[in-house]
């Protein structure tokens, strides 16, 4: 006889670092359907089975990753990588304390990857004033970013021009939130950036960008920038569970601006718009994500946006198909569909399709020929939250394999430079 069970879990739609209080609990609902006997209606004799050795296992993983999901305080090991293209092992530890016993917290983090990307931060965040409705956080941050890809400008950029660029850089940011209702925060975020510093990049099998480009092909090459970044934005999060969304939105509108200190002619404004909506379909157990994602910039009289802040698609987060940062232009435009289902308690399949474009002028967004991709998956995860993904995914220039620590279609704010989607 076929039975659905229930899995209720707690869960708390933990923001952005930077800019996002945490919403308050929410009940995801994860069903699981098997062949059962109905334990209440016939008591199981003394012959029937139990589960078995690996059913017990694979309960018990998913128990202690669900258990261990929350934040607590202490010393913890970082997992995931830093941003796109900084290889596929990544090393760190975290220590995190909440102030006065509260939501408040400080959190200091440092990472490593196998290509020598290195991170850290330290956060201080409360994220709970005034009864819920504000949050405010500030950060201070260095990075270094050994071999990261630029092609060149503009969709036409051949792959055979790809190379490498060092971009090390340090910073800080201060970020509040008024969060009208559970799922409405409106805010704001002002920080400043040292540098960034553009260097040769490390990697052997590429040239380095700083020889084969110069500032008029790529702008912001030859000096160092220090500016001034704010943003104001609004973001809607109707998700059950943001590490892994069954139903529900998440909608986001920034307009954020940088000013050349120094005025060395580099100063422009951004627009980014961001739209994904999860459907769920055949009683939740599959789910269909659409995303839609537009970003618009436009340089000051007179000024040119630094190569390394230019809008980019490519790689996981974007097009799945192609290399980290393939193509990159003052605007960008990206379209993506993946329907997922479950394959095993806690792995699901899917596939997924991507397209999408850049452009130096909004009107090149509608004519200029797309870029696209189709691919497989697998999805590693609990009841409410990613474990990792691997994809397959066929773009035209090849087949590439992928994977992350983090859930497709997710949204990063962790770093300010390079442009991350």
């Amino acid at each position: 006889m076929k039975h659905t069970y229930f899995l209720k879990v707690g869960g708390a739609a933990l923001a952005s670092v930077l800019g996002a209080a945490a919403a308050p609990a929410q009940e995801t609902r994860v069903e699981y359907t098997a062949e059962a006997q109905d334990a209440e209606a016939q008591p199981r004799s003394a012959t029937s089975p139990g589960p078995g050795l690996l059913e017990r296992s694979v309960a018990w993983v998913e128990r202690k990753l669900e258990s261990n999901s929350g934040p607590k305080d202490g010393f913890y090991p970082t997992m995931g990588g830093i941003i796109p293209g900084d290889g596929w092992l990544s090393a760190g530890a975290g220590y995190r304390h909440r102030l006065g016993g509260g939501p408040s917290f400080v959190n200091t983090s440092a990472s490593i990857t196998e290509r020598r990307y290195v991170a850290a931060q330290s956060t201080v965040a409360w994220p709970r004033l005034s009864a819920g409705r504000l949050s405010v956080a500030t950060q201070v941050a260095y990075q270094d970013f050994t071999q990261v890809s630029f092609f060149g400008i503009g969709s036409a950029a051949p792959e055979s021009a790809r190379s490498n660029y060092r971009l090390r850089q340090a910073g800080a940011i201060a970020s509040a939130a008024v969060h009208a209702r559970s799922w409405l925060a409106i805010g704001g975020r002002v920080g400043y950036v040292r540098g960034p510093v553009i260097g040769p990049g490390l990697s052997s099998s590429y040239p380095s960008t700083t020889d084969r480009f110069d500032e008029q092909s790529a702008p912001g090459l030859t000096s160092p920038i220090n500016f001034v970044h704010t943003e104001t934005f609004v973001e809607a999060d109707t998700r059950d569970a943001p590490g892994r969304p069954t139903r529900g939105g998440f909608y986001r509108i920034g307009v954020s601006g940088f000013r050349d200190i120094a005025d060395t002619g580099h100063g422009f404004g951004r627009v980014d718009l961001d739209a994904t909506q999860y459907l769920p379909l055949f009683n939740g157990n599959s789910v269909l994500g659409l995303r839609s994602r537009v970003t618009l910039s436009r340089a000051a009289d007179g000024h040119e946006i630094p190569f390394y802040l230019l809008p980019t698609l490519g790689g996981f987060n974007t097009l799945r198909g192609y290399s980290s940062y393939r193509f990159r232009d003052r605007n960008a435009a990206l379209w993506s569909a993946e329907y997922r289902w479950p394959m095993l308690r806690m792995v699901d399949a899917a596939v997924f399709v991507d397209a999408g474009t850049v452009a130096d002028d909004v009107r090149g967004l509608v004519h200029t020929q797309f870029a696209s991709d189709y691919g497989l998956g697998l999805r590693a995860h609990t009841a409410s939250r990613s474990i990792a993904s691997v994809d397959v995914a066929k773009g035209r220039e090849g087949v590439r394999v992928m994977v992350s620590m983090t859930a497709p279609f997710g949204t990063s704010h962790r770093v300010v430079a390079p442009y991350v989607p």
